[in-house]
């Protein structure tokens, strides 16, 4: 997910605007934008355990403002080859919140939860086990995940400016980044 992307592409729009003076100042991305950059990273197709190849795509995005979160549910896609082939559809719902980590200057997910994580079809007894094995391994692999790392020349230009990234929250209309003064 490239949330990031447009992280970095609204700080280099502030700059440009010349929209940042002293105080703490935000810049917005709406949700449209969120959605369009998030989708430029998929289908994504991996293969697992050499037996099964798993597709997810069509990502939708949701904004969970009161609680700080973005969400994103995911068309997935599970077959296997060979002698026995079968195939399997369902979806994928993912939450997660966003922070600046001003130690190395990247945008992380943070408390990833998996929502729900289903098999058009598949027996109850047989969906809790996947829900009992699927929602740690996805929360270990995404949690603390780095979207974005800023490029040394955007840190350059806004050390600038004199301001650096500090919040960022999830409104009912996208991202707000606020921008706070350098102390010096």
């Amino acid at each position: 997910m490239k949330v990031a992307a447009a992280f970095a592409a609204m700080l280099a729009a502030a700059l440009l605007a010349g929209c940042l003076a002293f105080g703490p100042r935000t810049v917005d991305v709406p949700q449209a934008r969120l959605q369009e950059l998030i989708a430029r990273h998929f289908p994504v197709d991996k293969r697992l355990l050499d037996a099964i190849d798993i597709t997810v795509d069509s990502p939708r995005l949701s904004l969970q403002p009161e609680s700080n979160r973005i969400a994103v549910e995911l068309a997935l896609r599970a077959g296997t080859g060979g002698a026995i082939s079968a195939q399997m559809n369902g979806s994928l719902l993912v939450s997660e919140g966003l922070r600046f980590e001003p130690s190395d200057n990247t945008v992380r997910l943070v408390d990833v939860r998996v929502e729900r994580f289903a098999i058009n079809g598949l027996p109850g007894h047989w969906q809790r086990q996947l829900d009992r094995l699927g929602k740690p391994l996805a929360k270990a692999l995404l949690d603390d995940q780095v979207l974005y790392a800023l490029r040394p020349k955007d840190v350059a230009g806004l050390e600038g400016r004199g301001v650096r990234p500090a919040d960022l929250r999830v409104t009912a209309t996208g991202l707000s980044i606020t921008l706070l003064p350098i102390e010096r």
